[in-house]
């Protein structure tokens, strides 16, 4: 086998996971015993992402926390995928150049997709930790970030090893965490006010009552999000960004070429689409997730809704990807895959 497999667990299905874990002896036969075979053998890689460690300090009680990142390490082995901002940087200067750029100022970007530990995970120097001038509450918005300098009160970059980094960034301590100045439930907060004004714009087109113009209007959002980084791009290679909206479909086909807001585009599309599903708080992190796991993981094992919804928009031929909702299903596509 020329590389590893990379197989990507929805935290729902890490906790589950944990949950139907009998024993943890080689032989026991559980799906957490049967998937730590290929993972030992260096045939299959579980990567971590930023939602994983999001939403695992999300778990109140320290000892399910424990017991849960106990799991999560024993698999991973603080193996990270990079996250969306990072790879879709990446996306945007690849498609840039094959467009636009003359051959000779096409050297093609490093992806890196799989690296090391929490840092990656967020593509941050600073871990998981987000450094502002105060904390978001339900009445008043997150203040502005600012650069901590000597000054950051990330206690546990300065623990004994660089293990403990990791752990403790996967599992914290056996605290509530705010007597440490930390806000542990930020993701769950911004998630909540995301669904709430996709709720409000979703409405706002159903009373428009045009399928088109939502459609339109989704395409524009998306390719709005990457302008920063097309802007850059174009500068750094003194090219002409307008060139890639000349053509009637430019827009469109340009999103298709960068594989994360691909998928990104896909999955928000199918919650607009379904005016029978209330957005939900979660939404955002599996937007985010899955943008990244479906085009770059060979076997994405995820809920049987976002299942459904990239089969039917085709995601799993496209990137070539086994999308599953079981995780019995996962453990024998990857001792199939591993083989």
């Amino acid at each position: 086998m020329s590389r590893k497999i990379i197989a990507y667990l929805d935290q729902n299905k890490w906790v589950q996971l944990l949950a139907k874990e009998q024993s943890t002896y080689p032989g026991s036969g559980s799906n957490y015993d049967v998937l730590r075979g290929p993972k030992e053998a260096g045939r299959v890689v579980f990567p971590l992402s930023a939602t994983h460690y999001l939403e695992t300090w999300h778990r109140s009680d320290w000892e399910s926390r424990y017991a849960l990142a106990s799991v999560m390490f024993d698999l991973s082995d603080f193996c990270a995928i990079a996250p969306l901002q990072k790879l879709q940087r990446v996306e945007v200067v690849r498609a840039v150049q094959q467009r636009l750029a003359p051959r000779k100022l096409r050297p093609v970007p490093s992806l890196g997709l799989l690296g090391y530990g929490v840092d990656h995970a967020f593509g941050s120097k600073y871990g998981r930790f987000r450094y502002v001038e105060s904390i978001e509450t339900d009445d008043q918005p997150e203040g502005r970030q600012v650069d901590p300098g000597e000054s950051r009160i990330d206690r546990i970059r300065h623990l004994g090893s660089e293990w403990e980094y990791q752990w403790y960034s996967l599992a914290w301590l056996p605290v509530g965490g705010d007597e440490f100045g930390l806000d542990r439930i930020a993701q769950h907060r911004r998630g909540r006010r995301y669904a709430e004004d996709e709720e409000k714009r979703a409405a706002a087109w159903r009373a428009a009552g045009s399928k088109e113009m939502l459609s339109r209007a989704l395409v524009v959002d998306d390719f709005n999000d990457l302008l920063d980084d097309i802007n850059w791009i174009c500068e750094t290679l003194n090219l002409d960004p307008h060139a890639l909206v000349k053509e009637r479909d430019g827009i469109p086909a340009f999103i298709c070429d960068i594989p994360t807001r691909d998928v990104y585009h896909a999955l928000r599309s199918s919650r607009y689409k379904n005016q029978q599903q209330q957005w939900h708080q979660h939404d955002f992190a599996d937007f985010l997730a899955l943008a990244v796991a479906i085009p770059y993981c060979d076997v994405v094992v995820t809920e049987r809704h976002w299942r459904h919804v990239a089969i039917q928009a085709g995601l799993d031929k496209k990137y070539n990807t086994q999308i599953l909702s079981k995780l019995d299903d996962a453990v024998a596509a990857l001792q199939s895959l591993a083989c």
